[in-house]
This record gives structure tokens, C-alpha cells and sequence, in this order.
């Protein structure tokens, strides 16, 4: 057998084994597709987190602030009891000026507990938007997963269909042409170990023009490695990209 019919060999196995890139490129896109739904719902959970939060807080002040009405109270309560005791109208009075104070104070507390209470409602009526939105960016993730998992799925049962042909055509062809386009083949990240070389035409001042180039990388050949393609005696590498080369047919 020629050696140029060994690489017309491989010419169907590259076809393949670009198809089976193709749908592993595809596959690995895949979990891809999940990134918005993700950030979506990784800002949803944030923004639950984040109101809980702000509630809590608004609780806790609040708490402090109706203990502190709760312990003006008892001093208002407390100095009450001591102006009956007073014996002076002036001892009496001091002791009203120093209720009055209390009762000032005790009264921009409630007004700021007032405060409180107002922002918690309106935080609470945020609270359910945030958990509707959560809601809503969880179920929007979890059919999109599963969308994508059957997806890959159905991949994966292409990839073991393809790989099981692939066995079929390398077998088909002689060992040693397969091996050694296989070890080209792991050196490449696109799928394509077996270039065709084509020839061009240009319209330029001096005439029709012909060019030969390794389709692979579109590195230019000169003559003398068309003739050696042409010649089969040996396997022919692009100087450029180290692919096998063949002739493309006219």
C-alpha cells in the first residue's frame, strides 16, 4: 500500500474525531450556561442574608430602647415617691424639674423606638420581595441544571457512540499510521492532527498566481514540499504547526 493511501486512511478517522471534539468542546460548556443563574441566585440568597440581618439589628435596638423606657419609668416612678416626702416647696420643685427631664428623655427614646418599629415594618415588607426573589432565582436555577444535565447526558451518549466508530476506523487502518497520528492528535487542542494542503489561485500583475498552504495553520508550502507529498514516500509534517499533512483533492 502507498504511502499516500495510508494517510487517505486517516482522512476519515480526523473527520470523526473532529466531530468528537466538537460535541466534548460542547460539553464542557455546558456547566458554563449555569454561571448567570448562579450569580442570580447567589445575589438573592446575599440579599436575604443581608435583610435578616438589618431586622435583627433593628430588634436588638429596639429591645435596648424599651428597656430603657421600662428603667425611666422606674426612676419617674422613683422620684415621684421621693417628692411626696418633701418638706420645702423649692426641695419639691427640684424634684418635679428632675421628673420633667425624665419624662423629656424617656420621650426622645420612644419617639426613636417609634422610629425603629416603622423600619422594621417596612424591612419586614422587603423581607418577603427578597424571599420571593429567592424563591424565584431558585427555581429558575434548578430547571436550568436540569436542562443542562440532560444535556451533558445526551452528550455523553454521543461521545460513546462516536468513540465506539472510532474503534471501527482504527482498526481499519495500519497500526503505526494510527499511532503515530494519534500522538500528533494529544498534542493538539482543536481535534485536527491531519491537514489538508490545497492550492490557490491570485490574480496578480504577472498572471495567475498558484499557492499551496497547510490548511491546519495556512502556512504557505513551496514546490518541493508538494512534490514530496505527491511522491508518498514519506510521511510529510507541517514545518509550522507538526501536523500530517495530505494533499486535498482537486
Amino acid at each position: 500500500m502507498a504511502l499516500l493511501k495510508k494517510t487517505d486512511a486517516l482522512i476519515p478517522l480526523q473527520e470523526l474525531d473532529l466531530r468528537i471534539h466538537g460535541v466534548k468542546v460542547r460539553r464542557a460548556e455546558k456547566p458554563r450556561q449555569l454561571a448567570a443563574s448562579e450569580q442570580k441566585l447567589a445575589r438573592a440568597r446575599d440579599n436575604v442574608a443581608a435583610i435578616h440581618a438589618e431586622i435583627k439589628a433593628l430588634k436588638l435596638e429596639g429591645a435596648k430602647r424599651e428597656l430603657s423606657v421600662k428603667e425611666f419609668d422606674g426612676k419617674i416612678e422613683k422620684i415621684q415617691a421621693q417628692s411626696m416626702t418633701a418638706r420645702k416647696n423649692d426641695e419639691y420643685q427640684a424634684f418635679q424639674k428632675e421628673i420633667s427631664g425624665a419624662k423629656a428623655d424617656k420621650s426622645r427614646v420612644e419617639d426613636g423606638l417609634l422610629d425603629i418599629y416603622m423600619q422594621v415594618d417596612e424591612k419586614v415588607k422587603l423581607e418577603k420581595i427578597r424571599q420571593e426573589e429567592l424563591q424565584e432565582a431558585e427555581a429558575g436555577h434548578a430547571a436550568g441544571k436540569l436542562k443542562v444535565e440532560s444535556e451533558m447526558v445526551e452528550d455523553d451518549r454521543q461521545i460513546e457512540g462516536l468513540l465506539a466508530q472510532r474503534v471501527s476506523l482504527a482498526d481499519a487502518a495500519e497500526k503505526t499510521m494510527v499511532k503515530l497520528y494519534d500522538r500528533v492528535l494529544a498534542s493538539k487542542d482543536d481535534g485536527l492532527a491531519l491537514s489538508a494542503v490545497g492550492k490557490y489561485e491570485t490574480i496578480e500583475e504577472t498572471g495567475k498566481v498558484s499557492h499551496w498552504q497547510c490548511e491546519g495553520c495556512a502556512v504557505g508550502l513551496n514546490m518541493q514540499d508538494i512534490n514530496l507529498l505527491m511522491m508518498g514516500k514519506e510521511i510529510q509534517f507541517c514545518r509550522n504547526c507538526s501536523r500530517i499533512m495530505y494533499l486535498k483533492p482537486d
